[in-house]
């Protein structure tokens, strides 16, 4: 393997970290969310759900497409607790 793919590789692999970091916080709001919070169980657990699937299935993207999920994770989940009127908890 060239220099180059060596270096795309690792800067993939370091991206790929980065974003599944992302996903990890918004799962713990998620989860600290529904301990806090039943009144909107259902849609939690969809949601909570949603985002460890999506967590599940980042080995299959782009190093592009991780920084951009890496960046959006956390505000669709912020818009998404908004929405439902739930408390943003810190993580």
């Amino acid at each position: 393997m060239s220099m180059s793919g060596v270096s795309v590789a690792s800067s993939k692999s370091l991206q790929l970290e980065a974003t599944q970091e992302a996903y990890d916080r918004a799962i713990v709001m998620l989860n600290l969310v529904l301990i806090e919070d039943t009144t909107h169980e259902d849609a939690l657990r969809t949601k909570l759900f949603e985002v460890m699937d999506e967590r599940n299935e980042l080995g299959d993207y782009s190093t592009l497409d991780l920084h951009t999920m890496a960046e959006n994770i956390e505000g669709n989940v912020d818009q998404f607790l908004k929405e439902l009127g739930a408390p943003r908890l810190e993580v």
